[in-house]
């Protein structure tokens, strides 16, 4: 029954919570509307985090925020349609981290992903072909210890006006680090740091 009442109250406010799993710290939201904030934090166990966003209209103007620390961790972030919103994404501690920002669809919208701690850093922003990426902008930063490799993929197509700033750092210890860019066309704005 406490299911159920969380579900109801978290449709009223702009979306909709199709999985909901305390147990293994899973969940899964269907954002349906414009302006609303989203924030996920997740600190212990299963660590799993998934945002769709704009499936049957454009979402204009919000905010998604996911934080993870300890354990498996692995975020992602759909907009199908939609303007000026912002992502974010933070995992931190020990351990792998995943993060994806899938079909990435309009204007304006900006990413911005930290992962920091040992293990493993991948991040993927994938927009399918033809799509339209005007003025849009990615922000990331892979840092951490021992074993913290980095690896960095983006596929941006259509993305006219594009910013796109990397940082891949280890100050102790090396390590590899990556970056994968595809976009038509590129625009201006790319940067890219290992250290």
């Amino acid at each position: 029954m406490k299911l159920l009442i969380v579900a109801m109250i978290i449709s009223m406010a702009g979306f909709r919570c199709t999985d909901v799993k305390a147990a293994d710290n899973t969940i899964i939201i269907d954002q349906i509307g414009s302006g609303n904030t989203t924030t996920i934090v997740q600190d212990g166990s299963g660590n799993t985090a998934n945002v769709i966003a704009g499936t049957s209209s454009a979402v204009d103007y919000n905010t998604f925020s996911i934080s993870q620390q300890g354990n498996n961790k692995t975020a992602g972030i759909e907009l199908k349609s939609g303007i000026n919103n912002t992502f974010s994404i933070q995992q931190d501690g020990t351990g792998n981290h995943t993060a994806a920002i899938q079909n990435m669809i309009g204007s304006g919208n900006n990413v911005n992903l930290t992962q920091q701690g040992a293990g493993s850093h991948i991040l993927n922003i994938t927009n399918p072909n033809n799509a339209t990426n005007n003025g849009n902008t990615v922000t990331s930063t892979q840092t951490g210890g021992v074993g913290a490799d980095k690896r960095f993929d983006l596929q941006f197509n259509g993305a006219i006006g594009a910013g796109v700033t990397i940082n891949q750092t280890n100050p102790t210890t090396p390590d590899q680090g990556g970056m994968n860019i595809q976009c038509n066309p590129c625009g201006s704005g790319w940067s890219y740091t290992k250290f």
